[in-house]
């Protein structure tokens, strides 16, 4: 389950990708609920509604047979919540931080200066 810039990179590498949200954002199937899904796949890659992330790590290490990675504030590491009940059951295997501060634009849009969000892909393997 894919992003479709995600699913547009993945497909060029020959992998077989399955796309879903929960709203009609122009690509992948429609109407699939990620916290309320049955299907299964070897590599699940996503960037979850922030205030979700917690049921996104439940459902796609449950979901997910080798890999699964999810696009994050650097600060879904911060909280007592997460430092209780999440980290110390499914920690991530790696968390991977992008060096530079980035700004995630609506398609069409041209980026003006830097940004200030820190993010960063969490991976479980």
């Amino acid at each position: 389950m894919a992003t479709e810039p995600c699913r547009r990179v993945l497909e060029e590498t020959g992998c077989s990708v399955l796309s879903s949200d929960l709203y009609e954002r122009g690509y992948g199937e429609t109407g699939v609920d990620f916290l309320n899904t049955t299907p299964t796949a070897d590599n699940i890659v996503t960037n979850p509604p922030y205030n979700c992330a917690e049921g996104f790590v439940a459902s796609g290490v449950k979901h997910a047979h080798r890999k699964f990675a999810l696009l994050l504030r650097l600060a879904f590491l911060e909280g007592a919540n997460r430092a209780n009940m999440i980290f110390p059951k499914t920690p991530p295997a790696r968390v991977w931080v992008f060096s530079e501060r980035i700004t995630f634009y609506p398609k069409g849009i041209n980026p003006k200066g830097s940004g200030t969000t820190a993010y960063a892909w969490f991976v479980w393997d």
